[in-house]
């Protein structure tokens, strides 16, 4: 138990008694401040101030010596359990009353003594030394996070026995039982040896599994989405995973999945039934959002989708963006499983009419994808789009007849969709279309991404509360020089997305009337960090840079332009709101003198910004 950890500390508080009987009574309470020893270390101090009656309690004086007495006795068995909790096994407790002073001061003085480091991890388990020989130091340390020569710290240790219980679970033992660990201090090392005690239990198998709760969903969409099969050693990393798919899909509102034994062992094994336990969602949404930026303004979004169709999670969706740049209508009707487990043939039909800076038109555009799962992080889709538009460029009319054939790799390590913390994203595009462009039949565009998030600080369960994210994007246009490149199809850069300190579409050449052109290239680099700091509340800081090129090749050595700013965050159930100010950090003149760019922009949206 715990207590073996905590044995061979020693407490002294000979002259508190004394103190405390000096003290006079106040009819209206003891009115007292708690001073703490200026030399004392900063993570003790934060330790046993956090668990400290003595000042939970100020503004509640005692009423008599002996409430006071009490306070301080309890919190003598707080920062014993406090000070052993961080290694300190040997100490001095010492509180010294000043009965001179208006109010009273209690001195609290603490003498730690030496900080105890762990020893040798050590496993107890005596009945199976096949799970005992796959423990070995090395690996139990990465396992349990508790590594020799790391200061002692009991809530890495106990959280060790749960990380052991998980890593059994995982190699095919669900009723695997990890006891809390055994501590034995060694004074003269100045060490804690600390000893797991496992019942592993008899190595399962999965013999079947049943899914229940069911009305409006066929049973084979469900199953569809479990990774383990039956016969293979049970593994509880696949059934949390399969757990994950299934939520993702948007018609459960919730997934219990259980396993019991079925029967004796026999040869080795223990067979078990896996159970899984649904319950439907609303099939059905009507919603609406907003967003605004000071470039785009205020934009407006209105949704209808039915995600369960055809009993087989078959999605069709209506949606409607409106904004002073652009007016977006959509339908779409997602077919998955389609051929064969876990593909989905994606259909879409859009009408879109834009009003930007660069150019204005209506494009109207139909075609569909077959996206294909390679494993658990990677994707890729192939697709086929037939599109035809008019778009307007000053005096410049566009007129486009087109057919592409959109191709897309994404690969996906990143634990959430919309507010990631660790783990990397990648997605390559290409795309070339057939039909009237300029002078040429073809034309091909092809853009990358890859972004990258970092945890450098966690809380007491875990959670990142610290993220360095990063990003690199870039793009170009083979085939057809810029002028023959139909406006709509160029890159340009600036605005929520991409250079948040420019304008929208102006981060980029501009012509004579400080209008963008575009560009046959594009290339984007950033950094955010993202700071956490109450389960709802957190803070960003960013700089982002890029340039967009008439050449086809991009590249940061010229024409860089960098913005940089801050941001808030409110962490709701469906996602981050954020709220973004940035600057640029070059605002560039026209011909006359006149400032081209603005000197900030503001962003209101949902979801982190990559």
């Amino acid at each position: 138990m715990l207590g073996t950890l905590l044995s061979g500390c020693r407490w002294f508080d000979e002259n508190f008694g004394n103190n405390i009987q000096a003290l006079d009574v106040h009819t209206q309470g003891l009115v007292y401040e708690t001073l703490w020893s200026e030399l004392l270390d900063g993570e003790i101090k934060s330790v046993l101030q956090q668990e400290s009656i003595l000042m939970k309690l100020e503004h509640r004086p005692p009423i008599s010596l002996a409430g006071l007495a009490k306070r301080c006795k309890k919190d003598e068995e707080s920062f014993k359990k406090g000070l052993a909790a961080i290694g300190y096994f040997k100490g001095k407790i010492e509180f010294d009353v000043n009965e001179d002073k208006a109010p009273l001061r209690v001195n609290v003085k603490i003498t730690p003594g030496p900080r105890y480091k762990i020893g040798e991890i050590k496993i107890d388990c005596s009945d199976n030394p096949q799970v005992l020989s796959m423990l070995m130091p090395l690996i139990l340390a990465d396992i349990t996070h508790v590594k020799p020569g790391d200061f002692v710290n009991l809530e890495k240790v106990l959280k060790g026995s749960q990380r052991l219980k998980k890593y059994l679970q995982t190699m095919g033992y669900p009723f695997a039982e990890v006891s809390e660990p055994q501590g034995k201090i060694d004074d003269k090392k100045q060490t804690l040896d600390v000893i797991y005690t496992i019942t592993p239990y008899t190595l399962a198998r999965i013999d079947s599994t049943h899914v229940e709760g069911l009305n409006n969903i066929e049973e084979s969409y469900i199953r569809n989405r479990l990774l383990w099969k039956e016969g293979e050693v049970f593994n509880q990393e696949k059934i949390d995973k399969s757990r994950r798919k299934l939520l993702e899909t948007g018609l459960l509102s919730s997934v219990v999945i259980t396993t019991e034994k079925k029967g004796d062992a026999k040869d080795g094994y223990q067979p078990v039934n896996v159970l899984v336990k649904t319950s439907e969602g609303a099939a059905r949404a009507v919603g609406v959002g907003a967003q605004y930026s000071t470039s785009e303004g205020i934009g407006g979004h209105l949704f209808w989708y039915s995600d369960n169709v055809a009993r087989h999670g078959q999605h069709l969706g209506a949606s409607f963006r409106s904004s002073k740049r652009e007016m977006r209508a959509k339908l779409s009707y997602d077919v998955p499983d389609f051929g064969q487990p876990l593909q989905i043939l994606r259909n879409e039909a859009l009408l879109l009419r834009e009003r930007t800076r660069a150019y204005s038109g209506r494009t109207y555009s139909t075609g569909f994808s077959l996206e294909h799962p390679l494993n658990d992080y990677f994707k890729a889709a192939l697709g086929l789009v037939g599109e035809v538009g008019r778009i307007r460029r000053q005096e410049v009319t566009y007129r486009t007849r087109l057919l592409g054939t959109p191709g897309k790799l994404k690969a996906d390590f990143t634990d959430d969709l919309l507010d990631p913390t660790h783990g990397i994203r990648a997605e390559l595009k290409v795309t070339p279309y057939y039909g009237r462009i300029g002078r040429s039949n073809s034309m091909v565009i092809g853009s990358s991404t890859l972004s990258a998030y970092v945890p450098f600080a966690t809380n007491e369960i875990g959670e990142s509360r610290c993220v360095l994210a990063g990003f690199i994007k870039g793009g170009s246009i083979f085939n057809q020089p810029l002028e023959a490149v139909p406006p709509n199809k160029r890159f340009y850069a600036g605005g929520s997305g991409s250079i948040r300190g420019y304008g929208y579409q102006l981060l980029g050449p501009l012509d004579g009337q400080s209008i963008p052109t575009g560009g046959r290239s594009l290339a984007e680099a950033g950094a955010e960090i993202r700071i956490k700091t109450t389960e709802t509340i957190g803070f960003v800081s960013f700089i982002e840079g890029g340039s967009v090129k008439a050449e086809r090749v991009p590249g940061f050595s010229k024409n860089l332009l960098w913005g940089a700013g801050f941001g808030f965050r409110y962490y709701s159930p469906l996602g981050p709101i954020r709220a973004d100010i940035a600057f640029p950090l070059e605002r560039r003149k026209d011909s006359n003198g006149k400032r081209i760019d603005s000197a900030f922009q503001l962003y209101l949206s949902v979801g982190q910004a990559f």
